[in-house]
């Protein structure tokens, strides 16, 4: 996005990729891997080569629910953002843009299913792993939903104008990434290029076959939890839900609240490689023009990543199954936002254990097997209580004092 004008005319046209309230309901699946035999071993085994250029290892956390986040710096506020190549723009939050002192031109932008209005702030330095990048312009909007969903506050989505002029590399088995110019990344034989496009919403897309059906454009989304997204047109077109068990699930963002389909679709592929059994959205309203559907953090992490945007390729190597990223698969049924002292319910899922035990939205869980809901459920395991084995007894404990027992289920 180049000049001030040409980046106004576009922001109405910014596709924003969001994260689900109920983000772990949504990152699903026993994923597995499947392609070439050999794996990408230990950091000391997997070579990253980038000629001469100097590569200096940031750290990456991966978040509650599949989130991404990286320490930055925006306008000399040291920050912790969420890295998000599904935003054709950076987002950040009423409070980040107010400690900067920044005011700006309202404007309504598109997210996956619905439109919000929000804020345009021009000329933002940020700074990502010791580069520093000037961008033209940044979207203030609601983080509130996505806050909800890791249980402590974002200040900022660092979308794909932040990839512009680089090569940005992701080793998700040891949790760092790197940053060197575009250009440099030299791969092996063991890296699978792969072409990147460029929707009408400036959204980046690749193309890949679902099902083994005819390969699609599909976005490429570090910032959503959902392994894969789906557009209902595209699921019904194709029969992709023929003989399967379909369930709800709450996807959440600057857009609001929506609900979707959640089932299971049997495999993926990228030039190749791919992964089984995955849990997919099926989007009601899918607003995008250019893809089809959206390939999330939980899928792209079970491999090693390079992103050169402007080179136009995204390079993909397999990851030894025990330094993948795992695929979660919710079998409670509950969607819930997360808070330091509870967690809502804002959805039940159809035909679910929690649907069948009764249990509705607005309440509100304190304890889990005995264990209260605080600052830091978010950090530790409690959070994980979802994703137990099917016939997993848990105790939930609500604020009216009652304890209630749900026992886990695949219910789609």
């Amino acid at each position: 996005m180049g000049d001030g004008s040409l980046a106004t005319a576009r922001v109405e046209a910014i596709d924003i990729s969001r994260r689900s309230l109920c983000g772990q309901v949504l990152a699903g699946g026993a994923g597995l891997l499947i392609g070439p035999p050999a794996f990408a071993g230990s950091a000391s085994e997997r070579s990253w080569n980038f000629g001469s250029s100097p590569l200096a290892w940031e750290p990456l956390e991966i978040g509650t629910g599949g989130m991404l986040l990286v320490a930055a710096d925006v306008g000399g506020v040291p920050v912790r953002a969420v890295l998000d190549s599904g935003s054709g723009a950076s987002i950040m939050s009423p409070a980040l843009a107010a400690r900067l002192g920044l005011t700006g031109e309202r404007r309504m932008i598109s997210g996956l299913s619905a439109k919000a209005p929000v804020m345009l702030v021009r000329d933002i330095n940020v700074l990502l792993a010791r580069e520093t990048r000037r961008l033209p312009f940044a979207v203030v909007a609601d983080l509130g939903a996505i806050s909800a969903a890791f249980g402590r506050p974002l200040d900022i989505l660092l979308g794909a104008d932040v990839f512009k002029g680089s090569c940005i590399a992701l080793d998700f088995g040891d949790r760092r990434l790197a940053v060197a110019k575009s250009g440099t990344f030299l791969a092996g034989s063991d890296w699978k290029r792969v072409m990147l496009g460029r929707g009408t919403k400036q959204e980046l897309f690749i193309r890949a076959s679902v099902a083994g059906l005819a390969p699609v454009p599909l976005m490429i989304d570090l910032g959503s939890s959902a392994a894969l997204m789906l557009s209902s047109a595209y699921v019904r077109d194709q029969g992709l839900l023929k003989g399967k068990a379909v369930s709800t699930a709450a996807l959440g963002g600057v857009d609001g609240v929506t609900i979707n389909d959640i089932f299971t679709v049997p495999d993926i592929k990228i030039e190749g490689l791919g992964a089984a059994s995955i849990p997919t959205l099926g989007m009601r309203n899918w607003l995008g023009t250019s893809t089809v559907g959206n390939i999330g953090l939980p899928l792209i992490a079970q491999f090693d990543v390079v992103f050169d945007v402007t080179a136009g390729f995204v390079w993909l190597r397999p990851l030894d199954p025990r330094h993948r990223l795992p695929m979660l698969k919710d079998r409670s049924g509950l969607g819930v936002a997360t808070s330091s002292t509870a967690l809502t319910v804002v959805h039940v899922a159809a035909n679910s254990p929690a649907e069948k035990n009764g249990w509705a939205v607005g309440e509100r869980i304190v304890t889990v097997n005995g264990h209260p809901i605080d600052a830091d459920y978010t950090h530790g395991t409690l959070w994980r209580w979802r994703y137990g084995l099917p016939g997993t007894r848990v105790e939930l404990g609500t604020d009216t004092g009652s304890k209630r027992d749900l026992t886990l289920a695949n219910y789609f």
